[in-house]
């Protein structure tokens, strides 16, 4: 197994990104939901819901599972402009 992915989603852009590494034999995958959704559909990869607990938390999960990269694509039409 190689590098381990959390990807934070929901949206259908996460869903797509999921399906595409999912085969991937050299990642490992978890998608983390925040749990808003009761029946959350079904991945092709491990799922956690819930919230971290903050950002201590997020960081303590991160360096547990050591984590490689956190793609974000809950919201990935949303652009912060300045």
């Amino acid at each position: 197994m190689g590098h381990h992915i959390l990807l934070l989603g929901g949206t259908t852009e996460a869903r797509a990104l999921a399906e595409h590494l999912a085969p991937r034999s050299d990642l490992m995958v978890t998608l983390s939901l925040a749990g808003r959704t009761l029946k959350p559909a079904a991945f092709p990869v491990p799922v956690r819901v819930g919230g971290f607990g903050g950002a201590e938390g997020l960081e303590a999960w991160l360096r547990e599972h050591r984590i490689a990269a956190r793609p974000d694509a809950r919201w990935p039409k949303c652009v912060r402009h300045r």
